[in-house]
C-alpha cells in the first residue's frame, strides 16, 4: 500500500450537512476499496486564486490515506470528475521517507500595535533624493517641495 494525500474543493453555497455527506463518500470509498484513512481535514472557505464557474470561494478538504496503486487513478479520480458540487481536485502519493504526515497549524495572526496606524513608512533605495522620476526621467522633487541645486540653475 501506497500513502496518498488528495485536496479537493467543493463548492461553498453548500450546506454542513452536505459537505459532511460529501466527505464520508470520499472516506467510505477508500474504505470500500481496501484502503485505510490516516487523517482528515476540513479546511474550510478560502478565497481561490482565480474565479471557477463565476466563484471566488471554495470549501477545501483534505484527505490523507493508504491505498493500492491503481485505485487513486482508476476510482478516486473517476469519482471526482463526476461530482457536479467538486470544482477541482489533486492526488498525490506521499514519499514516507522524506515528509512526516503533519496536521495543519492554523497560520498566526499577527497585529499591529494600536498606535501604529501613522507611522511613517521607511523610504524605501529607489525613493532616495536626487532620486530620477519613471516617467518624465526627470529629478524627482524632495518631499518638503524644494528643489536640487541642479534645477535652480
Amino acid at each position: 500500500m501506497r500513502t496518498y494525500e488528495t485536496v479537493f474543493v467543493l463548492k461553498p453555497t453548500l450546506s454542513a450537512d452536505e459537505q459532511t455527506k460529501h466527505i464520508d463518500f470520499y472516506k467510505d470509498n477508500i474504505v470500500n476499496h481496501g484502503g485505510e484513512i490516516i487523517n482528515v481535514e476540513l479546511w474550510g472557505k478560502q478565497s481561490l486564486a482565480y474565479p471557477i464557474e463565476n466563484l471566488t470561494e471554495g470549501i477545501y478538504v483534505l484527505i490523507q490515506f493508504k491505498a493500492e496503486n491503481g485505485y487513486t487513478d482508476d476510482e478516486l479520480e473517476k469519482r471526482f470528475k463526476f461530482n457536479e458540487d467538486v470544482m477541482r481536485y489533486v492526488v498525490v502519493m506521499i514519499d514516507e521517507k522524506k515528509f512526516k504526515l503533519k496536521p495543519r497549524k492554523e497560520p498566526v495572526r499577527r497585529e499591529r500595535p494600536a498606535g501604529d496606524k501613522g507611522a511613517p513608512r521607511p523610504r524605501r533605495d529607489d525613493e532616495a533624493e536626487g532620486a530620477e522620476t519613471e516617467e518624465t526621467g526627470e529629478p524627482a522633487e524632495q518631499e518638503d517641495g524644494a528643489r536640487t541645486e541642479d534645477e535652480e540653475k
